[in-house]
């Protein structure tokens, strides 16, 4: 309540010192509306013994962005998000409503404000931190995204708050209550040290990060605790000719008195892309977790909000391979396909999509998610899995 209460003081005050402040003060966002139904080739029991082939819920997802710049070195900002669920989905998941208003942070800043048996509204803020920058350091605090990561699937350098690439509808990413301080000795180099708190020691991490350029690659080193470990790594960008060469890699090792709670393990990845003169795009990926494993046993699922990932294990499996093909057809229309591959269990998830312009600030997104593998395996928990998404979105 008290961290909530200064939340609410902060707005006020950027809003209540006259039309000078409001000039200084921004608000953009977006509203969209998606409708999503997964078709399950197998039927799956549900509690009330009944078997289902079929699920659909509906997204009404709104975000508001406001940013407060009292002078020009100090800015202020809060993100919300607003989404209201309703569907079978709901139904059929007992406790959906409560995963979904779940908060990890050091505060809880996610309610549920309407909750009814077919529907429920949330309310989240993603982001709130203050920021401020003298001369060539620059700090800030509050909740917000510390982005480490180089490649673009899979970030074994995304200590505070990694994310999965399935997770389409959130563009902005999770973010973490933090303090980041950085420091800039050049315009090719920067020096970051962060705090990451947390209710649980085994989500706490501090760690430092330094990023330089040489021969025409932008490198970075980075070490500190994750949780029960310590922590380092590194990686790189850079071209090789006009093919764009990404890699980063983490090794975690327990800390001493927390040998019985965790174990060694290293996550690297690398990937290739390039852009051909007919803006044809290409991008392929390859995954290394030493913690993954060969066998069945776990998957992953689409409609369970609680997966987590973290920098230490991105995936279930031990390898994971990613291949993404997109191209433009005139202005208005961007296809694009994109697969993930198990290739020890031979399961693989394939998501198609088309974005659609309606208008300058109007889109249509359509896409496809489809698990296939055996029943057991990382991508198919239940056999093959069949999702299709339908979201219109605008943006202001």
């Amino acid at each position: 309540m008290f961290f909530r209460n200064r939340i609410v003081l902060i707005i006020l005050l950027a809003f209540s010192s006259g039309a000078s402040v409001a000039q200084m003060v921004t608000l953009n966002g977006y509203i969209k509306d998606m409708e999503g139904v997964y078709f399950f080739e197998e039927a799956i029991p549900t509690l009330s013994g009944d078997e289902i082939n079929t699920l659909s819920y509906n997204l009404v997802h709104n975000r508001l962005n406001f940013r407060a710049y009292p002078a020009g070195n100090f800015e202020i900002a809060i993100e919300v998000r607003n989404r209201i669920f309703s569907g079978k989905l709901l139904e059929e998941i007992p406790g959906y409503a409560d995963m979904i208003e779940t908060d990890d942070g050091i505060t809880d800043l996610s309610w549920n404000l309407v909750e009814e048996e077919k529907w429920f509204f949330n309310t989240t803020i993603d982001r709130a931190y203050i920021d401020y920058t003298l001369g060539n350091w620059q700090i800030r605090a509050g909740r917000q995204r510390i982005n480490w990561g180089i490649n673009l699937v899979w970030n074994p350098n995304d200590l505070f708050n990694a994310f999965s690439y399935m997770d389409f509808d959130y563009e902005e990413r999770p973010g973490s209550d933090a303090i980041l301080l950085t420091w800039y000795p050049s315009f090719s180099s920067s020096v970051d040290v962060a705090y990451k708190a947390a209710k649980e020691e085994k989500n706490r991490t501090l760690a430092a990060k330094y990023r330089f350029n040489l021969f025409n690659y932008d490198f970075q080193l980075l070490t500190g605790q994750s949780g029960y470990d310590y922590v380092l790594g590194g990686g790189w960008s850079g071209n090789i000719g006009n093919v764009s060469f990404r890699g980063e890699a983490s090794w975690f090792y327990p800390i001493e008195k927390y040998k019985d709670e965790s174990e060694e393990g290293l996550s690297a990845t690398v990937s290739l892309d390039y852009s051909f003169s007919n803006s044809l795009y290409i991008h392929v990926s390859g995954l290394y977790n030493s913690l993954g494993t060969t066998e069945k046993g776990e998957s992953f699922s689409l409609i369970d909000p609680t997966q987590q990932l973290s920098a230490k294990k991105l995936s279930i499996g031990k390898y994971e391979l990613f291949g993404q093909i997109s191209y433009p057809i005139g202005t208005l229309f961007q296809t694009n396909i994109a697969a993930m591959v198990n290739p020890v269990d031979a399961s693989m998830f394939i998501a198609p999509s088309v974005s659609v312009w309606l208008l300058n600030n109007v889109d249509f997104y359509l896409t496809s998610q489809i698990l296939l593998g055996e029943q057991g395996t990382e991508y198919a928990a239940f056999g093959n899995l069949y999702a299709l998404y339908g979201r219109l979105r605008w943006s202001f």
